[in-house]
């Protein structure tokens, strides 16, 4: 009974295995033994027992399985190199359209993974720190009763503050970056340099910031120490040790007690020299709650409910200073931004840099994908307009027994296949283009990026989807063709993908069209800024920057003067900035209204010669005179903009008027009051703007130029500049050059527009070369025939291209409104716009009929 029991169990587990192992492998071979196992188990059973006989049974199941296993790898191997032979075979035999295939693709390819590249850079911003999920930047939201400003810089005390008051805080910092290039000398050696800033030591616990050389716990801890970073340490030192040498920056000496890395690219707070706040530390500046100056870094403890202690540390100033908020009616808000996404999202007022664009790396990734659709759909075109030329290899392979899921195989290899090599050609362009890619767009990638985990996985994720995404139509449409039919020469050459290759070839001109209106959007709407009147003069503008420990506080008349001597400098200004470059803004207000409302406004402070010099236009009273003493530091000009702000219908209702600012505390009345004129970039409407006479914050000097015999008039101003401040260099541009540097960010998105538009229609091109080329070989004997009755050339051109301009002008209407919406946002970035009117979208879609009939036309031709 025990001995039947064990067989059917062993009957029935062998079967299933069998069962299983024959559904895996289709190996029939190896399972015509299994009746013989069952029998010689059942012997073994009644010789050697139950327990030997299982020890026995499973071991021959295991040789089974390896024998299996064996002989399939041995049969894929067999079946990979005849696919990779077939697909060698094919490539060669067509190998214009194998070129036009791969060139595409890697084309394609290319400029997707320079700008995702680019993205990830853009994206990947302080996420380098240690523990970056913990660090924060504190920022100021301060509401009156007339409107708020949100700042970056807040004001001194509140970082120890945090300290004192929220255990949940483990470490504060407050920083101050240069807001003007430094002079740093040593020795001989003398340059102007922009990356410095004050920090506390603390700086160093919050980001990862490696020391190369010091410690990194003292630091700072000492006045006029001061951390260098790697290339400065280079230059200044080429062969020396410098810790414990001594430094001069404008006016001060500091005693260098560190050396770090240098900073990575990717970090909104780039720094070169790192001098200690000790250095600059007064007590009343670091009491004062309502200031704006410094930058506060925070690090929470773990497990820190971020939201929470945000909500529980906002209104802290309102602990200190909260009487004399009520009395001006002012509410101040601390809030805590992730230090990762400070670049990308956050535009306060007084960034330390720049910040990047969300609506850039959106559009930028856009163009990605757009160029890899286009690319992919130029490979799924071709192949399967060229099906007619596999439809008998199909039907035979089909005939002798091949099965549709191998074929399947068989030609999403070969697109794998194309798609590798064309990735492997790619990074070759890549690395070729990557130079001109960092110049237009600014940033600092190297070759070794591409090696990274996350490249080479984008590279592979491209892989799958050109092999998977790109081939599965062509394997599935292949793999479909009826063995009768094709043998039979029924299937009519790309017959059946004729429809989709239409749509294919709409779309990815559509795609082509959008490219190039985009491109010339950008670049009418940068003619439109650069050619917009600004309110003043800017042409033969020479601005002298005085820094780095030299000062025209006491003496702007008489270094004006010197300048002056020269006959081509027509005119001299002093100014604290110019137009073009940062302004400062305060809290300003009437002290005749009862609510004493207060609100920030823009500040600019130069001499009576500054106005006649810029053309300024005085829409109301007087501008300031060298004959009125009073003007200096007793009397306001403001713009039309200030004067609506603050209450007036008109320009003349402002004269007379006491004004109170920030800066200082003084009340003067208001003397004057001049048109709206651009202080700033077109991107951005001219906001209220307070000017007064100050020299002591005079730090321009703005000489007006005529244009004969310029390279002499520019030797005696270095000259002069020697004679006047000797020891220090001479910093000099041209206003109308720097004014346009604002508009950088946006030429270069235009160039990158243009660009890879290029790029899109190129490939768009080689897609429609190679269905020409395949058409006019297609219809060869119906041109001859033709031809034998009387057609002429032209007539047989326009045959052969009049399908693929149809198409292409189906492209068109598909592209206008999609560009117009994109357009349309794009343009609702700009407080001054052109107009969106047709000319781009006419001339972007001439242009893709000119590209497309010359290309079909040549091919047509030949």
């Amino acid at each position: 009974m025990g001995k039947r029991k064990v067989r059917r169990t062993y009957s029935a587990v062998s079967r299933l295995a069998v069962r299983i192992l024959r559904f895996i492998f289709s190996q029939d071979y190896y399972f015509e033994r299994s009746g013989d196992l069952e029998e010689v188990y059942a012997d073994y059973v009644e010789d050697s027992g139950l327990l030997r006989a299982k020890v026995w049974l499973w071991f021959q199941i295991l040789k089974l399985l390896i024998g299996v296993i064996r002989i399939n790898i041995v049969w894929r191997f067999i079946m990979l190199k005849y696919n990779l032979k077939i697909t060698f075979r094919n490539l060669r035999k067509n190998q214009g359209y194998a070129f036009i295939n791969i060139a595409g693709l890697a084309i394609g390819i290319a400029c997707c993974t320079v700008i995702f590249m680019y993205v990830s850079h853009e994206m990947s911003y302080d996420t380098y720190h240690a523990d970056s999920d913990r660090i924060f930047r504190v920022a100021e939201d301060i509401k009156t009763k007339t409107g708020n400003s949100v700042f970056a810089p807040i004001a001194w005390p509140l970082a120890p503050a945090l300290l004192e008051n929220y255990p949940q805080v483990e470490y504060a910092v407050r920083t101050l970056p240069f807001y003007r290039a430094g002079l740093v000398k040593r020795e001989e050696l003398m340059f102007y340099e922009n990356l410095i800033m004050y920090a506390e030591n603390d700086l160093f616990n919050i980001l990862s910031i490696p020391f190369l050389q010091g410690d990194p716990q003292a630091a700072l801890q000492r006045p006029n120490t001061l951390v260098l970073s790697q290339r400065m340490a280079e230059k200044y030192f080429p062969d020396e040790n410098p810790i414990k040498q001594t430094i001069r920056i404008n006016t001060r000496n500091f005693e260098i007690t560190g050396v770090v890395k240098n900073p990575p690219t990717n970090t909104h707070l780039k720094y070169d020299f790192i001098a200690s706040l000790k250095t600059i530390e007064d007590q009343d500046m670091m009491s004062n709650w309502y200031g704006t100056e410094c930058y506060t870094y925070i690090k929470l403890k773990s497990h820190v409910d971020r939201i929470a202690f945000e909500e529980q540390m906002g209104s802290i100033a309102h602990k200190y200073v909260g009487e004399q908020l009520k009395t001006w009616e002012e509410t101040v808000r601390f809030f805590l931004q992730p230090i990762a996404g400070i670049h990308l999202h956050s535009h306060l007022k007084y960034e330390i840099e720049a910040p990047g664009s969300t609506t850039t790396i959106t559009f930028f990734s856009a163009i990605a994908v757009l160029i890899l659709l286009i690319a992919c759909i130029n490979f799924m075109n071709l192949t399967t307009a060229r099906s007619a030329n596999r439809a008998k290899e199909v039907g035979l392979r089909k005939t002798v027994g091949g099965k549709r899921s191998q074929l399947i195989i068989q030609f999403m290899g070969e697109s794998t296949f194309i798609a590798f090599i064309s990735i492997i050609i790619s990074l070759f362009i890549s690395c070729l283009s990557l130079p001109y890619f960092n110049s237009l767009t600014g940033a600092a990638m190297s070759v070794q990026d591409f090696w990274q985990p996350v490249s080479l996985l984008r590279l592979l994720v491209i892989i799958v989807i050109i092999g998977i995404g790109a081939g599965s139509y062509p394997a599935l449409f292949l793999s479909s063709f009826s063995p009768a039919s094709t043998l039979r020469d029924a299937l009519k050459s790309g017959s059946r993908s004729t429809a989709l290759r239409k749509v294919l070839v709409m779309g990815q001109f559509a795609m082509s069209i959008t490219l190039i209106i985009g491109t010339l959007m950008v670049y009418k709407q940068l003619s439109f800024m650069k050619n917009q009147p600004l309110g003043f003069d800017k042409e033969q503008k020479y601005i002298i920057q005085v820094r780095g420990g030299a000062s025209i506080r006491e003496n702007s008349e008489e270094v004006k003067d010197q300048f002056l001597q020269h006959p081509s400098i027509t005119g001299a200004a002093a100014s604290s900035t110019v137009p073009g470059r940062g302004t400062s803004s305060f809290a300003v207000k009437l002290p005749e209204l009862e609510d004493k409302r207060s609100q920030d406004m823009y500040h600019i402070y130069f001499d009576p010669n500054f106005i006649q010099e810029y053309d300024i236009k005085i829409l109301a009273g007087r501008s300031f005179q060298k004959e009125m003493r009073t003007d200096i530091e007793g009397a306001f000009l403001i713009n039309a903009a200030a004067a609506r702000a603050l209450g007036w219908d008109s320009p003349g209702k402002a004269i007379g008027q006491l004004l109170y600012t920030g800066r200082g505390g003084h009340v003067y009345p208001i003397i004057g009051v001049t048109s709206d004129f651009h202080y700033r970039g077109l991107q951005t409407t001219v906001e209220p703007l307070v000017m007064g006479w100050l020299p002591n914050v005079f730090s321009n000097i703005t000489l007006t130029l005529d244009a004969d015999n310029l390279p002499e008039t520019l030797k005696f101003i270095e000259a002069k500049w020697q004679e006047l401040f000797p020891g220090y260099p001479l910093e000099g541009i041209f206003l109308d050059t720097d004014f346009e540097r604002q508009y950088r960010t946006d030429e270069q998105a235009g160039k990158i527009f243009g660009t890879f538009a290029i790029f899109g229609i190129f490939i768009a091109c080689l897609g429609l070369l190679g269905l020409a080329s395949f058409t006019a070989e297609q219809r060869t004997k119906e041109i001859g025939i033709r031809k034998v009755l009387g057609a002429s050339v032209s007539g047989i051109i326009v045959l052969l291209t009049k399908d693929f301009m149809k198409w292409v002008a189906i492209a068109t209407i598909i592209a206008w409104p999609a560009s117009y919406v994109i357009m349309r946002e794009w343009l609702a970035n700009f407080a001054y716009r052109t107009s969106l009117d047709w000319k781009p979208f006419f001339l972007a879609a001439f242009m893709a009929f000119i590209i497309a009939l010359i290309t079909v036309s040549a091919q047509a031709v030949r």
